[in-house]
């Protein structure tokens, strides 16, 4: 079923089709593509269409948008082949739109919040990410069948991939724990560069990211029942609360020692006395850059044309980088001595298995699990696919989707990278445009490979002061929290249901609220085989979605299930049953 109306007669489409002539089909599938290309290339039809490119453009103000108002947009299907320039245009918008959403976990993992790298190895894991996700995201959208097995590998739609939220709560733990610790050094109160525990970091991901390929393979039903929406919406809600805490802090100048305030020393001002313009802690410099982004994106979102209205976190980023830059905020150093192009494993870590990150990325694989269920459901339903029969159709492309998740996490780890999951930004995409060919969705990898091979690129994201991540940050992070909120809406609020919320959150948002509560109760090093059992303890409690999803998923089995009406805290809403919510609101059994 198409998301949006689709034209009664494909012949009076906008986007002319190539239509394969009695010499191909009868030559074979190489001559059928040769000319295939060469329709594209050679003639109006293949190159530019009849698509309405003006409604791309036109900011959504009158009188501007009066000729577009009660516009009907046509759908094009996942297998439809659309012109070049379309292709390109939709391709660049898909990129855009999950670039902030890829850069930000390495910014934040490896930054003063995390390991504190090297700004050069920063500006490398950006590229990382950026390279890594065109590369994932151009097999999820291919798709391909294991050989000799009902299973698949990839969603066959645009499912574009990204380095998961999830893990940075998780990373940051563990961080301030190696400092705590001593296993990183600090001088004078200054924390150093800790690379051995980033590779120790990224060692275990590789290891542990083998369990969620093996619960992939597990029905997707099963999988929602394990695992019901109570839960998820609940974990999404804490890693979202977490994450805007980081996202608030770069906002007022930086997440490092210089958050104290100190009256002396090299961390006096933000993000440190030798930044260009460094300032005190929450100055109003600061703010304002932040703002310069937040309100850009609500402006965008407003006014802005739909070729960039779905970029608006982009745009938002590029308007405080460009403020950042002629205001003397950006130090340029670093972008002019990075390589002209750089690629996986330019760098490298000391690859080890820390056995205090096991029971915490558990946690995370699956969280990232049933978020990809979600996100791949929603990303079908955007996309014509049915979602609403019993059609084995869908319950490929999840199948597909999660067991992708699961083998590029650990391939991202090995190739210097953090855990890999769907991301849900693009659905917003092909909703607005009626366009999900993938077509666009192998545009928009060439466009990810090519940002993150141009090492310039991932070195003036790096280079960005923290006041304009932040700004970014804190709004993509509470869209995460929104993500969360709206799952929990599809829930019967029940007595049962609210109960299970309730003891859920009371330790997630006593975690987030006071991350340290627990820590002179947890036991602190005294060596001992069981040193790497207390350590995984330590950051499990630490952070907050681990919490909740434990104790959510172990009252969801114990309490039994309660069918009285009436008592409902929305109204009266009965009984237990759980649906999976698609990104257009629609429940599905």
């Amino acid at each position: 079923m198409a998301v949006v109306e689709a034209p009664g007669d494909f012949a009076n489409s906008p986007v002319a089709s190539y239509v394969p002539t009695e010499k191909s089909v009868e030559s074979g599938g190489f001559i059928a593509a040769w000319e295939e290309i060469k329709f594209m290339f050679t003639t109006r039809e293949g190159l530019v269409g009849n698509y309405d490119y003006a409604w791309l453009l036109t900011p959504d103000i009158p009188p501007f948008n009066r000729k577009y108002k009660d516009r009907v947009k046509p759908f094009y299907g996942i297998d439809e082949k659309i012109p070049l320039l379309l292709t390109l245009l939709l391709g660049l918008q898909h990129a855009l739109a999950m670039m902030g959403g890829v850069v930000t976990p390495p910014l934040l993992i490896a930054g003063a919040s995390g390991a504190n790298l090297d700004a050069d190895t920063v500006s490398y894991l950006v590229s990382v990410s950026l390279i890594l996700s065109g590369i994932f995201s151009f097999f999820q959208i291919m798709r391909f069948k294991v050989f000799n097995t009902g299973f698949y590998i990839g969603t066959g739609m645009i499912s574009v991939v990204g380095e998961a939220f999830a893990v940075v709560p998780i990373a940051q733990a563990y961080f301030s724990r190696q400092y705590q610790d001593g296993r990183c050094s600090s001088v004078n109160g200054v924390k150093q560069p800790c690379p051995d525990a980033y590779g120790s970091f990224i060692g275990t991901i590789a290891v542990v990211m083998l369990f969620q390929i093996l619960i992939s393979l597990i029905r997707p039903r099963t999988l929602m029942k394990i695992f019901p929406n109570l839960v998820t919406g609940m974990v999404l809600l804490c890693i979202g609360g977490g994450l805007v805490a980081s996202g608030v802090k770069n906002w007022a100048g930086g997440s490092g020692p210089c958050m104290a305030r100190p009256s002396t020393g090299f961390f006096k001002l933000c993000p440190n006395i030798k930044a260009p313009e460094p300032r005190p802690w929450g100055d109003p410099s600061f703010i304002g850059l932040g703002f310069a982004v937040y309100v850009t994106i609500l402006v965008v979102e407003l006014f802005g044309a739909p070729l960039i209205r779905n970029c608006s976190v982009a745009v938002g980023l590029l308007v405080g980088a460009v403020i950042s830059a002629a205001t003397g905020f950006i130090d340029t150093s670093s972008i002019d001595s990075a390589p002209s192009g750089t690629f996986i494993w330019v760098k490298t870590f000391p690859l080890s298995v820390d056995g205090s990150l096991v029971l915490p990325l558990l946690a995370c694989c699956v969280t990232t699990l049933v978020t990809c269920l979600g996100d791949v459901i929603a990303t079908a339903e955007v996309s014509g696919i049915d979602i609403e029969g019993t059609s084995s159709d869908l319950d490929t492309r999840v199948q597909g989707g999660l067991t992708a998740d699961g083998i590029w996490s650990v391939l991202s780890a090995l190739g210097t990278s953090t855990p890999i999951v769907c991301f849900a930004q693009n659905n917003g995409v092909i909703a607005l445009t009626g366009c999900a060919s993938r077509r666009a969705g192998y545009a928009c990898c060439f466009f990810m490979l090519l940002a993150g091979i141009a090492s310039k690129f991932g070195a003036s994201i790096a280079a960005l002061p923290p006041s304009v991540i932040g700004g970014m940050t804190t709004f993509l992070f509470t869209t995460v929290v929104v993500s969360g909120l709206r799952i929990l809406s599809t829930v019967a609020w029940n007595r049962r249901n609210r109960f299970i919320v309730t003891a859920a959150l009371t330790l997630g948002l006593a975690d987030l609220v006071v991350p340290d509560w627990l820590a002179v109760l947890l036991p602190t090093g005294k060596g001992g085989s069981l040193q790497g059992f207390y350590d995984g303890i330590t950051v499990v409690v630490k952070t907050a979605y681990c919490l909740v999803a434990i104790v959510g998923v172990l009252l969801n089995w114990i309490l039994p299930e309660e069918n009285v009406g009436g008592g409902g805290l929305l109204g009266g809403e009965t009984g237990n049953r759980d649906v999976t919510v698609t990104e257009s609101g629609r429940k599905v059994d």
